[in-house]
């Protein structure tokens, strides 16, 4: 009886822990005015060593945003994108929706694995854009650290 005690207790504290919705980032600004509040994963672009790699970024909206199927008005986005330096286009993976309290309202999730390129980066980076600033941040990043070697 006790080994499954245990057993249970272990299962309990795995499934408890390694919960995957539980992300960690390192938010830092790209663009903070009066017109944007834009913030990227930075611990996402120190790992890139590819040319298509995924990013976080996070916005919050002022005023809030409204949406036609989502009731409550959104506070914060949170976007997954899929970034092709090669064809310098990008895509969306994944989309969080949050409301002025961080709870979470609604979530939508796209399947780019069984896309094509061709739809899988769908949106040019257009110059000036926040992905442009994006990939100039990682481009940044990669030029120091070469001369830091």
């Amino acid at each position: 009886m006790q080994k499954y005690f245990l057993l249970f207790i272990l299962l309990f504290i795995t499934v408890r822990f390694s919960n995957g919705q539980n992300e960690n980032h390192n938010w830092k600004p790209l663009i903070i005015n009066d017109a944007q509040r834009i913030w990227y994963d930075r611990s996402q672009l120190d790992t890139i060593n590819n040319p298509a790699f995924d990013i976080w970024i996070l916005e919050m909206h002022r005023p809030t945003l409204s949406l036609e199927g989502i009731s409550d008005n959104i506070m914060r986005t949170k976007t997954l994108y899929i970034v092709d330096l090669q064809s310098y286009k990008y895509g969306i993976k994944k989309v969080l929706y949050y409301d002025p309290s961080n709870q979470l309202i609604k979530s939508f999730q796209y399947n780019t694995n069984s896309i094509t390129e061709e739809y899988k980066f769908i949106f040019p980076i257009m110059e000036n854009s926040f992905m442009q600033k994006v990939i100039d941040e990682l481009l940044r990043l990669r030029k120091l650290k070469e001369s830091l070697k």
